[in-house]
């Protein structure tokens, strides 16, 4: 379950288990923090302490969005697990040039390959031809060959770069004008699009964030991505296999009803961003979703692979990661 909370004169408050959303001179909804799995909340409501003390012991990671303003998502879940073996042994790896390239390459392998995923969408609901997918497809494969040979954590994202820079290209040209999407951007995202694709990678590197933490790995760093302060390079790692499935989710919902002027605005300061009426119907979908995950990167392409959650997939990527880190070399 994934509560929202949506309305600056709402109070949570923590009551035996539950959280319990009132509003002034409206009804109080309550919410058993055992059923929750994510918790989104927009702008400033009040909020009793105890509230995010009882959803980190829970594992219940929580997203606190701006309404406005260019500052960025923040997350709260739980502390560090106690699990130092593993969390030494990711620091050993790290230190170990040649064992942290190679780590590096395998992640974004594992995002290169996921890239048939959102294709799905993009020719079934956007009338994308056969010709100009399987260009796209074509280039992922000659990127994923040069993985050999890039001698550097620079080369491997300057080859990523190029591939997503390809691939929102192409998302340009085949989304209908009406979106009004001509390439990836952010902070704040300027069209529909763009404020649809931040918020589900928002939403998917909390539970991520969820995930990292309670495996016991060290959030700040990561392998493909530059330890820097402030970042948590080890999440953003763990991110990048999954955010094809953000993309084909976002190119699925947009198709059921076309774009609706009135379910988002703009504001210079702010970026465009989701209205509050169209949100629950967003959110609505994202909690069916991610209950129906779908695999981005098979191990065996040959098998069929019913799609789980969110959450397992999230477990399975860390402890094929865990594998990778004990294994002489990093599995292909």
């Amino acid at each position: 379950m994934i509560l929202v909370v949506d309305r600056r004169d709402s109070v949570l408050r923590h009551d035996s288990g539950v959280l319990c959303l009132e509003r002034e001179g409206g009804e109080t909804r309550r919410a058993p923090i055992n059923q929750l799995e994510l918790v989104v909340v927009y702008g400033n409501p009040l909020a009793e302490t105890a509230v995010w003390r009882k959803l980190a012991a829970a594992g219940v990671p929580t997203v606190l969005l701006p309404v406005r303003g260019r500052d960025g998502a923040a997350v709260l879940g739980n502390g560090l697990a106690t699990q130092l073996p593993l969390r030494r042994l990711q620091h050993r790896r790290a230190a170990e040039p040649a064992r942290a390239l190679e780590l590096a390459r395998w992640i974004l392998a594992q995002k290169l390959a996921s890239y048939d995923l959102p294709l799905q969408p993009l020719r079934r609901r956007h009338g994308a031809d056969e010709a100009a997918c399987a260009g796209l497809l074509r280039q992922r494969d000659r990127t994923l060959a040069a993985l050999a040979t890039a001698r550097s954590r620079d080369e491997l994202m300057g080859l990523e770069g190029q591939l997503a820079h390809a691939w929102f290209a192409l998302l340009a040209k085949r989304l209908a004008p009406a979106w009004g999407f001509t390439g990836r951007n952010r902070r704040p995202p300027q069209d529909p699009i763009n404020a649809l694709f931040s918020l589900g990678y928002t939403l998917l590197g909390a539970e991520v964030h969820q995930g990292v933490v309670a495996a016991g790995l060290d959030p700040s760093l990561g392998f493909l991505h530059q330890p820097v302060p402030g970042r948590e390079a080890m999440v953003l790692d763990l991110t990048e296999p999954f955010r094809s499935a953000v993309d084909h989710f976002v190119l699925d919902w947009i198709a059921v009803d076309g774009p609706r002027q009135a379910d988002y605005y703009y504001r210079e300061a702010d970026g465009c961003r989701l209205s509050k009426t169209a949100r629950p119907g967003f959110f609505q979908a994202w909690a069916s979703y991610r209950h129906h995950w779908p695999y981005a990167v098979r191990l065996d392409p040959s098998a069929d692979w019913p799609a789980s959650t969110l959450r397992e997939q999230i477990r399975g990527q860390i402890e094929r990661l865990r594998s990778a880190m004990k294994t002489p070399e990093a599995p292909s």
